[in-house]
């Protein structure tokens, strides 16, 4: 016997059944910076945010996930938060000793409006930035887009680094979009297979799916 639905009964099954698994831009830029070698995430909010975004990612990959954070109080939510990313920028590069501080907006900086590449310039300015250390960052409100836009703006930010060069080094470019550490991997060794040189951007393999090796390394 064939059962007959209503229109209206079809529209709410759908309704149903069409909810995909979707979260916020920050916690997808925080898994693309985790594949900059030497890269520390950097949550530019509060410190729940933050601190949400990463036990979201280390609960879902078993792996200790570290970020910093502006740690917005009351007087940045209302002025801005340009003096907490500034001091710290300068207290990531004295205490950690990143390559690449990867900073990523939330809904309570991108809301007051804070100017990302205008700090940084400020912090280059005053000597916060080291010489050979890179400070990039990506818009990213979690009232827009999902955890997969999160994830390609900061690749955006991270491909702007890019500068033309006359000698070719001979790779392929290749950029994986919201993949597990384990597709990138496969990725690479089928890439191998065809004696393909490759450049891989984010690259989460060997970070969130490492071996224990009994140590601990700030940046796997």
């Amino acid at each position: 016997m064939l059962l007959q639905h209503t229109p209206k009964e079809i529209t709410e099954r759908k309704a149903l059944t069409i909810n995909p698994a979707k979260t916020c831009q920050p916690i997808g830029a925080m898994y693309a910076a985790l594949g900059i070698k030497g890269c520390l995430p950097h949550s530019h909010g509060s410190q729940g945010c933050c601190a949400y975004h990463r036990s979201t990612l280390t609960r879902h990959y078993k792996e200790p996930i570290s970020a910093a954070t502006s740690s917005f109080t009351e007087g940045a939510s209302v002025f801005g938060g340009q003096a907490n990313l500034m001091q710290a920028i300068d207290n990531i590069f004295t205490v950690y000793e990143p390559d690449v501080i990867a900073v990523h907006t939330t809904c309570l900086s991108e809301t007051i409006g804070d100017d990302l590449p205008q700090i940084f310039m400020k912090a280059e300015k005053d000597g916060k930035i080291p010489e050979g250390k890179t400070v990039l960052g990506a818009n990213t409100p979690s009232y827009v887009g999902s955890h997969v836009t999160g994830f390609s703006n900061m690749v955006k930010a991270m491909a702007a680094l890019a500068e033309p060069q006359e000698k070719k080094n001979g790779k392929i470019n290749i950029i994986p979009g919201w993949v597990e550490p384990s597709d990138m991997e496969e990725i690479k060794r089928l890439a191998g297979l065809i004696g393909i040189k490759t450049t891989m951007f984010p690259d989460t393999s060997g970070v969130l799916n490492g071996p224990l090796t009994g140590e601990y390394n700030m940046f796997p």
